[in-house]
């Protein structure tokens, strides 16, 4: 196991901010709106060499929505109890407040290695204020600003970097022996995208067995891109839990804004897209087909899941699949899935379509094996002749793969009808028996040698 650090602290003191430095990512959300993470953010960070932990980003524990700050409790309360390591982060710009006083004796109840770092110290001019972080009786305590990556270096150097190797040198190296063993095995990030309160974070607790994320009836509960690695059956997944999208011009405030992005990026990210579709509503929303389209313009591997399928009665439920063959016919190519995550219906039979998916996309077909599917696809169907000419198809292929472009070779490219390029889209669906990956064609025009180049 590696070492777990957790980021503990009021809301707004910079702890995503610390985050996103630590990872070098932007996986946590930045602004100036108290109470942005509410759930458990992971990544990895890494100090030396192959040396690496878990860092954990947590909720304020200050937020003012009471439904949700109980279950941003609790979930704070698991990051300590898992860690190994405690910073905990203060402003300096504020000074030390009421409840600081009561968070550093409630931590100090678990035994737990603690750092108190003093954030924002580019504000403050008052030493006054630094000095008043001294009452909490810390002895390790290191002050920086986040915002402008000061003190970071110094806070590796000083401090992670001798921690680890005084406590886990042991649990590291049997790590990497582990990981060495495993270089071929490559995780699978699964992005679960979804209008709000279609019932993604159920889905994901489903998978994980256990309450990871905060669920909650109140549509937003998730503003955040949640990473979380998950294994099952010898095979390792990274589950992207992700903000539900709303329509545009219903984004009212920065941080919807923030949410619509995290999620957009999530889709870019991802291997495997799971669109869930609540059944619930027992209609296919506008706000479905975009999203659904969207994902296929970006070209990632999708499989579509209808949660909340057994509040349906029979009648409603054949209602509902005739209405999915109508509305979703340009997912031909993906697998679909009718689950209750609530009730742990159907879940992981979805991860055998991921699979499936995610191999297909990466599948490299030879030049030669596509050019004979190729041929004997006109041979079937001959394209049209076009001013007495019969358009040639001369050779074919692999562009790339993740999705896989197929470019054909040919003359009289420009003049090939869209009804042929669909006819020849599926006709290498259905001869490599391709399901949930994407199959493009790009067409090029074969150039006359004879003709000279002006």
């Amino acid at each position: 196991m590696l070492p777990i650090i957790s980021l503990i602290g009021r809301t707004n003191v910079g702890k995503s901010t610390l985050f996103n430095i630590l990872t070098k990512s932007r996986n946590a959300l930045v602004a100036d709106y108290p109470g942005l993470t509410r759930d458990r953010q992971y990544g990895y960070i890494f100090l030396e060499k192959q040396k690496k932990g878990i860092l954990i980003d947590t909720a304020g524990l200050d937020i003012q929505l009471e439904r949700i700050k109980k279950k941003a409790y609790v979930q704070t309360l698991k990051a300590i109890k898992e860690s190994d390591l405690i910073l905990f982060i203060v402003d300096a710009y504020d000074g030390l407040m009421p409840q600081e006083k009561n968070l550093s004796q409630f931590i100090r109840k678990y035994n737990k290695k603690i750092i108190l770092i003093i954030n924002k110290i580019d504000k403050s001019f008052k030493t006054s204020k630094i000095n008043e972080f001294y009452e909490l009786g810390f002895k390790n305590q290191h002050q920086i600003s986040a915002r402008c990556n000061q003190g970071i270096s110094t806070l590796i150097l000083k401090y992670l970097i001798p921690w680890i190797n005084m406590n886990f040198k042991e649990k590291l190296n049997s790590q990497l022996n582990i990981k060495s063993q495993k270089e071929n095995k490559r995780e699978i990030k699964i992005a679960l995208i979804g209008r709000p309160n279609v019932g993604k974070s159920t889905l994901t607790n489903a998978f994980l067995k256990k309450k990871q994320m905060i669920t909650c009836q109140i549509p937003g509960t998730t503003l955040d891109s949640i990473s979380t690695p998950m294994t099952h059956r010898k095979k390792n997944y990274i589950l992207i839990d992700t903000a539900g999208t709303v329509k545009k011009n219903k984004i009212s405030n920065v941080i919807e804004k923030f949410s619509m992005i995290k999620t957009l990026q999530s889709i870019e990210n991802a291997n495997v897209v799971l669109l869930i579709i609540d059944a619930s509503t027992k209609t296919i929303s506008n706000q479905d087909l975009s999203l659904a389209s969207f994902i296929v313009k970006t070209g990632k591997s999708i499989v579509v899941v209808i949660n909340k399928y057994d509040l349906l009665h029979n009648t409603e439920k054949k209602r509902f699949k005739n209405l999915i063959e109508k509305k979703l016919q340009f997912l031909f190519f993906s697998r679909i899935h009718f689950i209750s995550a609530l009730k742990n219906m159907g879940i992981f039979n979805i991860l055998k379509s991921v699979n499936e998916a995610y191999i297909n996309s990466q599948n490299k077909i030879s030049a030669s094996i596509l050019t004979k599917s190729m041929h004997i696809a006109t041979k079937k169907h001959q394209p049209p002749i076009i001013k007495g000419r019969r358009i040639k198809l001369k050779y074919a292929h692999l562009g790339s793969f993740n999705p896989l472009i197929i470019i054909i070779h040919g003359n009289q490219i420009k003049c090939l009808p869209n009804s042929y390029k669909k006819y020849l889209i599926n006709f290498f669906y259905n001869m490599f028996k391709i399901k949930g990956a994407l199959i493009q064609i790009k067409f090029k025009e074969n150039l006359n040698p004879y003709i000279s180049k002006k």
